[in-house]
């Protein structure tokens, strides 16, 4: 119990024990790591389910930061037509014939990219999350360390 006491605590300057500051981005990471985890397990789902469709462009429009464009489409699977939303490259345009990739268990989850790629984008923010909060976490220890040895020598 002590070791974990001082392994998390470092001192202020007034001598009394609290705990580290960069402790409270943890939380956050932790649940970006959750979220992003979660989130490329159902598109790995999906992605075994993933069919393709050809679908005609409705209307393009910028997002509001203005970087993006956001298409609205249309696409036949069997007899039905479906709709979607969806970021896409900015030189399509009305009337393009675009691909679009559904999961054919439930045709309204589409998208103009492909699903196994929206997969990879998820994990690879989990890598990069794990990364930061090993990176936090080990700075953590290592400076109570540092705390550590430098008070438990005497002073003079």
């Amino acid at each position: 119990m002590n070791f974990f006491h001082r392994a998390f605590a470092s001192r202020s300057k007034n001598g009394d024990k609290s705990w580290h500051p960069l402790w409270k981005p943890v939380p956050l990471l932790v649940f970006l790591v959750l979220f992003f985890g979660f989130r490329a397990v159902n598109q790995k789902d999906v992605a075994s389910n993933q069919r393709t469709s050809f679908g005609i462009i409705g209307q393009c429009e910028q997002s509001l930061r203005g970087h993006q464009n956001y298409c609205h489409y249309t696409f036949p699977v069997g007899d039905e037509q479906y709709t979607g939303v969806n970021q896409a490259d900015s030189e399509l345009g009305f009337g393009q014939t675009v691909v679009v990739y559904y999961d054919y268990q439930n045709p309204g989850v589409n998208a103009l990219e492909d699903f196994t790629e929206q997969c990879r984008k998820s994990r690879r923010f989990v890598y990069i999350f794990l990364l930061v909060l090993a990176a936090v976490v080990t700075f953590i220890f290592w400076d109570g360390a540092a705390t550590r040895e430098t008070s438990d020598k005497p002073t003079p």
